[in-house]
């Protein structure tokens, strides 16, 4: 019995040492040719399995290496997206600031320029206060001495006796061009006269009068006014034309104003879009007159023509519809800057 023991021991280690050796030339023949077929050991499907997954395992390295580098090219862009971004929101800040000092100062400005405006106009309507304007002289009649040819005919027309002196300083045609021929509209007549109270006293007369004549043709004398004054109050134009018709009493105080008498009352009018708009409302035949821009909506005006500049010209409306547009494209500009505006709690 102990030498079956020992020859069946000594046929197992003959069995191991066999298949050591066998696994240790397989090892090398793998080593050494990884295609090759070998006579005993895995079989040909086994190799290539092998193969297939080296090859999977080399792209595999592969991709992650590439996707670590793009990974990293896309950290850097936007790194650099994001100081691009702080850089803009600090400037647009620096806009907005900017944009608000200039909101202020242009209301300085504007208001500074109303009040200049109104000074000069004051200040020509008093150096104009000793003149009077004549409208309806013929061309060519008052010769080569026009303040002689005045003084005769306000005597003659006016009944100005020979005891009040009506000294004519100067006296001329307006600045504009002669008319082309006799049925022409002839230019005004302005007179300078030396003293103030005789010229106020020219005025009265030719009022009271209502109608002045030469030479079977009526002619006007009124007040000489600034042209920013005349400008206003030709605005009233049509509504003393229809008062004249309904027979309505009316004055227009100086500078631009607009008294009527109606039976219900006196009523003033600052404007002729305020007195068109009542007139209208009376049922008296007007056109209404639209009221011009106040400050603010000048400016939200020049706020909407800086944001459409470039853009097509476009009909303006009204403008109450010029005011709301105005509004309500400062709004949105408003919430689009505000969109952009840094937060300074905020991290990376």
């Amino acid at each position: 019995m102990a030498e079956g023991r020992a020859s069946k021991k000594a046929s197992r280690r003959t069995q191991v040492a066999t298949e050591t050796r066998n696994e240790e030339e397989w090892s090398q023949l793998t080593q050494a040719s990884p295609s090759s077929s070998p006579t005993h050991g895995p079989s040909e499907d086994d190799g290539a399995e092998h193969t297939t997954l080296s090859c999977i395992l080399r792209e595999i390295k592969d991709f992650r290496r590439d996707n670590k580098q793009q990974l990293s090219e896309i950290k850097e862009e936007q790194r650099r997206t994001n100081d691009r971004l702080d850089e803009a929101e600090g400037r647009i800040e620096e806009a907005e600031t900017a944009l608000q000092a200039m909101g202020r100062l242009m209301k300085k400005l504007m208001h500074r320029q109303a009040n200049t405006e109104a000074k000069l106009i004051d200040q020509e309507g008093r150096a104009r206060r000793d003149n009077l304007r004549i409208y309806g002289i013929p061309e060519k009649d008052e010769g080569e001495n026009m303040c002689g040819f005045l003084e005769k005919l306000l005597r003659e027309t006016l009944d100005i006796s020979e005891d009040m002196e009506v000294r004519i300083e100067r006296a001329h045609r307006v600045q504009a061009a002669k008319p082309g021929d006799a049925r022409s509209k002839p230019r005004s007549i302005v007179a300078k006269f030396a003293s103030y109270r005789v010229k106020e006293e020219v005025i009265r007369r030719a009022w009271q009068k209502k109608s002045v004549y030469y030479n079977n043709t009526r002619f006007f004398i009124d007040h000489d006014y600034p042209p920013a004054v005349l400008k206003h109050r030709f605005e009233y134009f049509e509504a003393k034309k229809i008062l004249k018709e309904r027979k309505i009493k009316f004055q227009t105080p100086y500078p631009a104003k607009l008294r009527v008498y109606y039976n219900d009352g006196i009523q003033l009018y600052q404007s002729a879009a305020q007195a068109t708009e009542d007139m209208a409302l009376r049922g008296l035949p007007v056109t209404v007159i639209t009221a011009p821009l106040d400050q603010e909506d000048r400016e939200l005006q020049l706020i909407s023509a800086w944001q459409v500049a470039g853009d097509p010209k476009v009909t303006a409306g009204t403008a109450a519809e010029t005011q709301r547009e105005g509004r309500t494209r400062q709004r949105s500009i408003r919430e689009k800057l505000q969109e952009f505006k840094r937060n300074t709690h905020s991290t990376k």
